[in-house]
């Protein structure tokens, strides 16, 4: 070692060059590949992530909570979007979109564009984590070479920033991005420090593991990957090591039902994780493709126009799982084996057993696109090199040239799916919403086929519903139905639905929607004599809505106004003397009165409810209003003898009307207690049926007017109570014409809020930071008291 401080002989001088010499070029430096493959990555992660985020996808229910209870941590500290603290999902993902929209300040401002906002934050995480899965990957094709892995890595980047399922959910303000990127962090994390020590791997990975479980908890599966991936390999030291680190991550975790012992609440934590538990065993299924009324098979049939290249690499990595369980795995094959087989397990299990969402997806794809393009490189390379053992190696192999189409069609074809989804505009659920705000009246109640809370929260202080049928929603004076085809498939509604509203009602409003095949608005004006429509049954009698969806209407009661209820019932009820105009009213010490629309009902007392006998006067007072509406002539003068009952059943010939009159089957013979209670509820015939000009059959009767369509039998009260409003023959005071307020709908199950429970995320964000120092704290402090001791040990044996 000595002679290497000598100084060097001296060189001979060398003879000048008789040419001249040209001047050295000093290479330019370039970028290396790996920099290059990171920035192409990130700038097609960007393109397919952002472009038009704003307008496509079209948003959904989880998307809108979630946002909501974002907006309420950045603005009171509030975990919630009703009056109760929401444990169903950790608090960490809301915690990060609060922060953002705190830092743009989105807190307070229209959900539709904190939404927007939001979005922004999960493509960001979505495009990182597309770069962890390159990075795991690159961890996974140690042993293929520096260029081969390059391309390895470019291939899975793009295929993941093309895949439809991590485009839809990471295009959205859910939790998934956010769980996904903290999960594969973890697992590079375990892959880089699979070699350290105890007091090394445990707090990093575990501390990861902690975070990942903070989002959400579903990716347990993901970060159980390293202790999988030890005992394949049946290194119990390492395994320790690796469960050691998961328990620690399970730790941090622990913070979370701590959070709700700190508000009170345990026993509701408590109820909401035996709910979610009872879903993810199966036991209860109320969401997603595997609860009752949803095929599985025609879920995915429906999707396949969307996610046909997920669910080919979806097949091609279980393909992959099965292949690498045939072999001898090491190294970085056991790793990729772990990882699929978590994956996959988690996914099977969903299937059979568990409750199937499709963002559940998300937790998959990567394994599947990693094992599906490490499997087609290894055997592409096992036949490359075969060709070559035998001297066929051609200029560009043929298993080259395979893998290079397959790679062509799966991109494509995402390619072409993308555009299709997220190039035009796709935001039906925000147009629709705008659109009720500014023309729909508010006190409209509006049916969809999605879930109520979809639309609730995108428009507070409207009423929402959801109603299984067509029929259920008019029967509730429920008209504007806003429908999603989409919405159909998934069971919300009735499958004729749609088709019942579209028969019956007019289009107001229509919006593009690729998500949920197209939004509309529809209204359906139900026949105002039909019994089973606006009629709803309330103590004491009926309230009829008479105004809008919903707006208001009269009550129709028995009671201290009358009994307008019975006798309106025994007229024939709505079907025969319609709905009501007014409320029920007194005035000048004249009976109890109320106007429908084919009759005026008043109560005499002791005389019960009747038809008022003003058809008479209209004919003689209001001349022009009576023949303007086609009513029949009056051949009975005024104070003419009182008839008899055979008189009465000789005036009433036509068979539809004298049974209607009568309340007898058709061409029964009418007793006489029969014809009484006639005489009674309607009055005296004043003239013969006759035929109209169009072509209504009619006769008219003190009280009112009985009329048949020509080719029906079918009798109803003509609109004498209108007729005689709108003459001004009948003046019912202004308020007895105000609708009233509905009667209150039975409760949405987003209403069903129960007691105000304490939502502060405060003392979860407190115990959090104490956690975090403990667990960067304490494994600090026992490698130094490790080394101290090491340290002491050593001096020790120097002495001696």
């Amino acid at each position: 070692m000595v002679d290497t401080y000598l100084p060097a002989p001296r060189r001979a001088r060398l003879p000048e060059p008789t040419h001249p010499v040209p001047p050295v070029r000093r290479r330019r430096a370039s970028a290396p590949p790996e920099l290059l493959v990171v920035l192409g990555a990130a700038a097609l992660a960007g393109v397919t992530m952002l472009w038009n985020i704003a307008r496509s996808p079209d948003t959904q229910y989880d998307e809108v909570v979630y946002t909501k209870a974002a907006q309420q941590v950045a603005g009171n500290w509030s975990l919630t979007w009703t009056n109760q603290p929401m444990f169903v999902h950790p608090p960490l993902s809301f915690l990060a979109q609060a922060g953002w929209l705190r830092l743009l300040g989105m807190q307070d401002a229209p959900l539709e564009q904190a939404i927007v906002a939001a979005r922004v934050l999960t493509a960001l995480a979505m495009i990182f984590a597309f770069l962890l899965v390159g990075l795991l990957t690159a961890n996974l094709a140690s042993q293929a070479g520096r260029r081969r892995g390059l391309v390895i890595v470019a291939v899975v980047v793009a295929i993941a920033a093309t895949d439809p399922v991590l485009l839809r959910y990471g295009r959205l303000a859910m939790i998934e991005p956010l769980a996904l990127i903290a999960a594969l962090l973890t697992l590079c994390l375990a892959i880089w420090l699979r070699g350290r020590r105890l007091l090394v791997y445990v707090p990093v990975v575990g501390l990861a593991t902690g975070l990942t479980l903070l989002t959400k908890e579903v990716s347990a599966f993901l970060v159980f990957t390293p202790v999988v991936h030890q005992l394949l390999g049946r290194d119990w030291r390492r395994a320790g090591c690796a469960i050691g680190g998961f328990l620690w991550g399970v730790g941090l975790w622990l913070l979370f039902p701590l959070w709700a012992a700190t508000l009170g609440l345990t026993q509701s934590f408590a109820s909401q994780k035996f709910s979610m538990f009872e879903r993810l065993t199966g036991l209860l299924q109320i969401t997603g493709w595997n609860r009752p009324g949803v095929s599985f098979l025609g879920a995915v049939g429906s999707s396949m126009g969307q996610y046909a290249t997920s669910y080919l690499v979806m097949l091609s990595g279980g393909i992959a799982l099965v292949w690498l369980l045939l072999r001898s795995t090491a190294g970085p094959a056991r790793w990729l084996l772990a990882w699929l087989l978590t994956s996959y397990g988690f996914a099977a299990y969903s299937v059979l057993l568990g409750t199937l969402n499709e963002q559940f997806f998300v937790y998959l794809m990567p394994a599947s696109i990693a094992g599906t393009v490490l499997m087609a490189d290894a055997l592409v390379s096992a036949r490359v090199r075969a060709e070559r053992a035998r001297g066929r190696m051609s200029r560009l192999p043929r298993a080259v040239i395979a893998a290079g189409l397959g790679l062509a069609l799966v991109t494509g074809v995402a390619t072409a799916s993308w555009a299709r989804f997220y190039i035009p505009a796709n935001d039906g659920v925000f147009e629709i919403a705008a659109y009720i705000r500014a023309e729909v009246p508010a006190c409209s109640v509006i049916t969809t086929t999605a879930e109520a809370a979809r639309f609730t929260h995108l428009l507070p202080g409207r009423a929402i519903r959801t109603f299984a049928t067509e029929g259920g929603a008019v029967s509730h004076g429920v008209h504007l139905f806003v429908i999603s085809d989409k919405d159909v498939l998934g069971g919300t509604v009735t499958a004729d639905f749609p088709s019942a509203v579209r028969s019956r009602g007019h289009l107001l409003a229509s919006f593009d929607s690729a998500t949920y095949h197209g939004i509309q608005l529809w209204e359906v004006t139900p026949d105002p004599d039909d019994p089973l429509a606006d009629v709803e049954t309330v103590p004491g009698g009926d309230f009829v809505t008479t105004a809008g969806s919903r707006c208001g209407g009269h009550s129709v009661l028995d009671g201290r106004d009358g009994a307008f209820s019975a006798g309106w019932d025994d007229l024939g009820g709505k079907a025969a003397v319609g709905p009501p105009l007014t409320a029920s009213f007194t005035s000048g010490g004249a009976p109890a009165t109320q106007v429908f629309r084919g009759a005026v009902l008043t109560n005499d007392g002791p005389d019960g409810v009747r038809a008022a006998p003003i058809v008479a006067a209209l004919a003689a007072q209001r001349p022009d209003a009576y023949r303007q509406a086609q009513l029949p002539p009056i051949t009975r003068p005024d104070g003419a003898a009182p008839l008899t009952d055979q008189e009465v059943l000789a005036l009433v010939s036509d068979p539809a009307i004298a049974a209607a009159y009568l309340r007898t089957p058709a061409g029964a013979p009418a007793p006489a207690e029969a014809i009484s209670h006639a005489r009674a509820r309607l009055g005296d015939p004043l003239g013969p049926s006759t035929p109209m000009p169009d072509g209504t059959v009619r006769q008219a009767f003190a009280g009112g007017v009985l009329e048949r369509p020509a080719s029906s039998a079918d009798v109803r009260l003509s609109p004498i109570g209108q007729t005689a409003v709108d003459a001004g023959l009948v003046t019912p005071p202004a308020a007895a014409g105000v609708p009233a307020a509905p009667p209150p709908l039975p409760t949405a199950p987003d209403d069903q809020l129960g007691q105000d429970q304490p939502t502060s995320v405060k003392p979860f964000v407190m115990s959090l930071l104490a956690g975090l120092a403990l667990y960067v704290g304490l494994p600090t402090v026992v490698h130094e008291l490790a080394a101290l001791r090491r340290r002491r040990r050593s001096a020790g044996r120097g002495v001696s």
